[in-house]
C-alpha cells in the first residue's frame, strides 16, 4: 500500500506541480522576451513533451485512487472529504 501511495503522490506532483511551474515560471518569462510565433513554437513543444506525463499522471491517479479507495473498504467507507476528492479527481480529468 505504501508504493501505491507514493505513486499517487508522486503523479499529483507530475500534473499539478508541471501546471503550477508553466503558468506562474514559464509564462512571465515567455511573455517578456519571446515574439507571438516563438511562443507558440515554444508551448507547442513544452506542452507535446508534458501532456504525455498528464495522461500518464491522470492514469496513475485513477487507478491508485480507486484502489487505495477499496482497499479501505469502498467509497461506503471511507469519510465524507474523500467522495470530494474523488469527485474533483475526475472532474479535473475530464477538463
Amino acid at each position: 500500500m505504501q508504493i501505491l501511495i507514493l505513486l499517487h503522490i508522486l503523479a499529483t506532483v507530475v500534473w499539478v506541480g508541471g501546471m503550477f511551474f508553466a503558468h506562474n515560471c514559464l509564462r512571465p518569462v515567455v511573455l517578456a522576451q519571446l515574439e507571438p510565433p516563438q511562443r507558440l513554437r515554444l508551448w507547442n513543444g513544452v506542452f507535446g513533451r508534458f501532456f504525455p506525463w498528464v495522461w500518464a499522471s491522470v492514469a496513475t491517479l485513477i487507478g491508485t485512487g480507486q484502489y487505495l479507495v477499496i482497499f479501505m473498504g469502498g467509497m461506503g467507507a471511507v469519510a465524507y472529504p474523500i467522495h470530494i476528492m474523488v469527485a474533483l479527481g475526475y472532474l479535473m480529468a475530464v477538463i
